[in-house]
């Protein structure tokens, strides 16, 4: 791991082989959900890429917005698609995309990391926590078509980490857009 790059690329200049590499890593990592595409339903805004050499071993997406929280507003950085290649993972890659995240959150002047986790101890250990309870709304997008707004309570997967001294504030999460 001694060549281990972590890039921070905007969406549109990842292209080529390096587009299939995401791609072929985002479906190895999360069976069925990807469908040859290097996204589920919309595209971030730029990703953290692990390299090795010109081999993607790692990604993370990023989406930037404001969200509503019980009517305060919040600059985040919502991170999505967490994944390491099967054969590099518990060596620290994932940890290494989340801190790149968090220092370009910081230098953003972001208030919290957000994010929907399955797993939560990766997380956990990186100073997240879980947003308890999480009633949230979102627009749904299906088939790369929007349908509908959906209202949930997420508190089994939401997650988010302050960079500031600002606590989560309480109240109907509203995501102003689609989930990331």
């Amino acid at each position: 791991m001694n060549d281990l790059q972590i890039l921070s690329l905007p969406e549109y200049a990842i292209v080529g082989e390096t587009r299939l590499q995401v791609q072929s890593l985002l479906g190895e990592c999360f069976p069925g959900w990807f469908d040859g595409r290097s996204y589920v339903k919309q595209l971030p805004h730029f990703r953290f890429l692990a390299m090795e050499g010109e081999s993607v071993v790692g990604q993370l997406g990023v989406d930037v917005r404001v969200i509503n929280v019980g009517g305060t507003v919040i600059p985040i950085m919502g991170l999505l698609d967490t994944a390491v290649r099967l054969d590099r993972r518990n060596t620290g890659i994932a940890t290494k995309l989340l801190d790149a995240a968090e220092c370009h959150a910081r230098d953003g002047e972001l208030e919290f990391l957000v994010l929907m986790a399955d797993r939560h101890d990766l997380y956990l250990k990186a100073g997240y926590r879980r947003i308890q309870p999480a009633p949230t709304k979102w627009l749904a997008i299906e088939d790369r078509q929007t349908i509908k707004v959906i209202e949930r309570d997420l508190s089994d997967c939401f997650m988010a980490k302050p960079l500031t001294d600002k606590t989560w504030p309480t109240g109907t999460i509203d995501m102003l857009g689609y989930m990331f």
